[in-house]
């Protein structure tokens, strides 16, 4: 196997992984880099051989965020995925062209949009869902097969020019988002495993990761954690109940609680978290307002629920909740929300211009509120230098030009989507790979897991690719 990450850098970003194998070229996700802007965001495309397939992962920005650019460039191409990432596909990327017109008008990024809307009908049609653990054989591209192979004389034993352009591919459910998956990749008795981006436990909506118990010639795996130490005290269940205690510690106070989500798969994991309660009588009553992506996309995963499995999720959380828009016409920055609540508002992050970053201009400098973060924060990010920052420090709202004082209570909670570092190394020893590829991870990380890896495993070849390099695998 030949792989070539075509990521911009050693890093999580526009994650893109080009394998060529059994005589085909597979394209392993076409991401857009959440840091960088204009073409600058893509992964390496220009010099791409003609594929044979688009393998996607999971409908988040980073891994799919330039299909249509890839398709532009190669036509007709078919991309295989998840029944549920074939639903959600499409509006994702509508909403991508939505904030690259916004941001062309708000700072003249002459590039944006790198697509149109009317691309995404391309996109569309190119989207074919496959079955959850089973197997697919996959054929080069337009390739004739010989007359014996053909609908009236079925195969029963595939020549060997036949099985040297071919490989066999299967989707596993990776927990890590509604929709995501692991892709296990055979050409003739080699084993090739990607995990993308994995979750080992059970969320609320979405089912630990169900990947395959078997050897492994090569496992080509995320490193997100891998340099951030696993503490043994933090559970997911005990995270969900300090975020319940500090939602209704605030309300009973007579504060408001902003908790900036993630619109694809966090908004609906606190939706579902925030409804169980209610329904314990755990919750403290009030008013809930969402706003976002998020909310839009509640249809969509109810949709995955109902008809692609692996997803556990129903739209009439919303009515059960009494979810209120959020009001557009926005307090006067600095001034307190006069309604308390919950503020459950895309963007994870607080990057500019969204809903929780405008909320959060109101809300951050009264002492009876609190900011609840539950997904990760670049550092880079207003989301990420707010959390930086101590209380009584100053926080500028750059766009909003306002600086506020640090006065509310701010809570970070641990709700990853992604594996632990040592988990993830678990999963490699029971695999025992002859080679292992690290990929979708900062320096640092990757860093961590070439020291332990050649611990654990000392017979494996581990390889940290650098962009646009080829490596023999």
């Amino acid at each position: 196997m030949k792989l070539t990450d075509l990521n911009s850098a050693q890093d999580i970003g526009a994650n893109s992984l080009l394998v060529e194998i059994g005589g085909l070229n597979l394209l392993i996700d076409a991401g857009m880099h959440p840091k960088k802007e204009g073409l600058a965001c893509l992964p390496h495309l220009n010099d791409l051989p003609p594929l044979d397939y688009i393998i996607l992962t999971h409908c988040h920005l980073d891994h799919i965020g330039a299909l249509p650019v890839v398709l532009r460039k190669q036509p007709g191409l078919e991309i295989l995925c998840s029944p549920a990432s074939a639903i959600v596909a499409k509006r994702i990327l509508r909403n991508s062209v939505s904030v690259m017109l916004r941001q062309r008008d708000e700072t003249g990024i002459k590039e944006y949009p790198l697509f149109t809307y009317n691309e995404l009908d391309a996109v569309e049609r190119a989207l074919h869902p496959i079955p959850l653990m089973r197997p697919r054989t996959l054929f080069p591209r337009h390739a004739a097969l010989p007359d014996k192979f053909q609908p009236e004389t079925p195969p029963s034993h595939p020549t060997a020019e036949r099985d040297n352009a071919s490989v066999n591919i299967t989707l596993y459910p990776a927990g890590h988002v509604a929709g995501a998956v692991g892709v296990l990749v055979e050409h003739k008795h080699r084993r090739i495993f990607f995990t993308g981006d994995v979750l080992f436990h059970d969320q609320e909506t979405v089912p630990a990761a169900q990947f395959p118990d078997i050897s492994l010639d090569t496992l080509v795996m995320e490193t997100t954690h891998g340099a951030t130490p696993v503490d043994n005290d933090i559970t997911r269940a005990g995270e969900t109940a300090r975020l319940l205690e500090t939602i209704n510690t605030t309300i009973t106070n007579g504060g408001s609680v902003l908790i900036p989500v993630f619109a694809f798969g966090r908004m609906q994991e606190i939706l579902t978290i925030l409804n169980k309660a209610r329904l314990a009588n755990a919750l403290a009553s009030c008013p809930i307002y969402c706003s976002g992506l998020g909310v839009d996309l509640v249809d969509y995963i109810d949709q995955m629920s109902r008809k692609a499995g692996f997803v556990n999720f129903r739209r009439h959380i919303l009515q059960d909740l009494r979810i209120r828009p959020l009001d557009r016409q926005f307090t006067p920055i600095g001034k307190d929300l006069p309604t308390k609540g919950i503020y459950l508002l895309s963007s994870g992050m607080l990057v500019e211009n969204t809903p929780a970053w405008r909320v959060a201009a109101n809300l951050l400098e009264y002492p009876k509120n609190t900011l609840c973060f539950v997904g990760y924060c670049d550092p880079e990010t207003p989301g990420g230098r707010l959390l930086a920052r101590k209380h009584g420090d100053t926080f500028l709202f750059n766009s909003l030009d306002h600086i506020a004082k640090i006065r509310a209570h701010i809570e970070n909670f641990y709700f990853s989507g992604h594996a632990s570092r040592d988990e993830l190394i678990a999963f490699a020893k029971r695999c025992d790979p002859r080679a292992i590829v690290l990929t979708h991870g900062d320096p640092p990380a990757r860093e961590w897991f070439e020291e332990e890896l050649a611990t654990e495993l000392p017979s494996a070849k581990v390889t940290n690719p650098s962009p646009k390099k080829q490596y023999t695998v």
